[in-house]
């Protein structure tokens, strides 16, 4: 599915590119991709990744109209001009069909449970190209916190398996192996706790975006009808591509390459522009992951702090592309790995750092609000299907709960930072 999903869109990608100012028709095709998910089979309504978090940690099923729907839906977003990402059809889709064939082996919650996370590690390995950390991301970003070891063997098989699959069928990857290793020194070092903080930011700003985005689209849909707010969204999107840049708009896998590649960044605000076209296209009713936005957003603000730290656009570019996702999804571990799958193990040191420090500054907050969340470990963590899902609801978004979580655990986090840099820092040693 990963495989026959990427060379779709590829297809439809390459007929786009032909018309000349295809993004004109963004505004009505936002209004077809909104009609098409409500009206037809309307109960099937889990083609997002998020959706698809949430169906798991409640232990529902997923079905394939959902997935058949994110299948063709995203194509139609991206291909006419909507700022989306690959990853979430893909990843929808195999959990849809782990669905089926649970229900077809008749397996109880529980391992039905497994076989859904099992695939989507498969489409997030399949639609990347990393086996490992693709299977790891489907573990880690279910419940932050606490990863199913149980499920890793599994998973890793999976992820490994659709690996191989999609890159027999041709499906060809992101991969930009470094040149330029980096000396270990303590002031490279500390440059790399300064952008791991500055991605961490970029993520938190990117999730408020998000956030604010569609606050603002779901109050002119109910104040005026959801035509108007996909057509004005479709507008904000065709006004960004004709007076700034089409780059900002589809997959945008052109602004990823480009500063993985070395080429410095043409404006220190692209990573706000495409923040901006993926907000707004998702607002505005369109279908797609976010991913793949991350990793340009990422890439491209690491290419801008390099001309301000002195370092190589990029190692930097790289390490943006992880640390951002790191701090965006909750995901360091799955972030640390992917970044030597993709560029080779000499930057394994800088980009696990970056990565864990971008998670703390972002601290429960995540492009996906379904996220569990689970901080104290004194809690015993939930092993069962919960008897009432509304309930387990009411849990999972408790936002004052995770807001003092988030201020204890950066506060923590800061203090033991500053104790291993500074040695017996006066003020900062418990044991005096």
């Amino acid at each position: 599915m990963d495989a026959a999903f990427l060379k779709t869109l590829e297809a439809s990608i390459a007929l786009r590119n032909k018309i000349p100012m295809f993004y004109l028709g963004l505004p009505f095709a936002l209004y077809i991709v909104v009609v098409l998910s409500r009206k037809v089979a309307k109960k099937d309504k889990d083609f997002s990744t998020d959706a698809v978090l949430h169906k798991i940690n409640a232990y529902e099923n997923i079905s394939l109209l959902s997935a058949a729907k994110g299948f063709f839906l995203s194509i139609l977003t991206m291909a006419t001009g909507g700022s989306a990402g690959k990853e979430a059809p893909c990843a929808d889709t195999g959990a849809g069909v782990a669905a089926l064939m649970a229900k077809i082996l008749r397996m109880n919650p529980a391992d039905r449970r497994k076989m859904m996370i099992c695939g989507v590690s498969a489409g997030f390995a399949g639609v990347f190209g990393v086996p490992i950390s693709g299977a790891l991301f489907g573990l880690e970003v279910l419940w932050v916190g606490h990863i199913f070891y149980e499920v890793m063997f599994p998973a890793l098989v999976a992820g490994i398996t659709a690996f191989q699959v999609t890159s027999y069928l041709g499906v060809d990857y992101i991969y930009h192996p470094l040149h330029f290793v980096p000396v270990f020194s303590e002031q490279f070092f500390l440059k790399m706790i300064v952008a791991g903080m500055f991605f961490g930011l970029v993520a938190l700003l990117f999730i408020e975006i998000l956030k604010f985005t569609r606050v603002v689209f779901r109050y002119i849909a109910l104040r005026t009808r959801p035509f108007w707010a996909c057509f004005i969204g479709g507008v904000v999107l065709l006004a960004i591509g004709h007076f700034i840049s089409p780059l900002y708009l589809g997959l945008g896998m052109a602004g990823i390459d480009g500063p993985l590649s070395g080429q410095p960044a043409a404006s220190p605000f692209e990573f706000l522009y495409k923040m901006l076209s993926t907000s707004v296209t998702f607002a505005a009713g369109g279908i797609g992951g976010i991913v793949t936005p991350i990793f340009f957003v990422g890439a491209q603000a690491g290419a801008m702090l390099a001309d301000f730290m002195n370092v190589d656009s990029a190692t930097l570019a790289a390490l943006g592309l992880v640390a951002v996702l790191a701090g965006a999804a909750n995901t360091p571990l799955a972030a640390s790995i992917m970044a030597i799958e993709l560029f080779g193990p000499a930057i394994a040191p800088y980009a696990t750092v970056a990565c864990v420090i971008s998670f703390l500054v972002t601290g429960q907050q995540s492009v996906y609000p379904s996220q569990r969340i689970s901080w104290d470990s004194g809690k015993e963590l939930e092993s069962t299907p919960p008897k009432n899902p509304a309930q387990f609801g009411r849990r999972a978004t408790d936002r004052q709960t995770k807001i003092r979580a988030r201020k204890t655990l950066l506060k923590k986090a800061v203090k033991e930072m500053t104790r291993h840099l500074i040695p017996n820092a006066k003020g900062f040693d418990e044991k005096k």
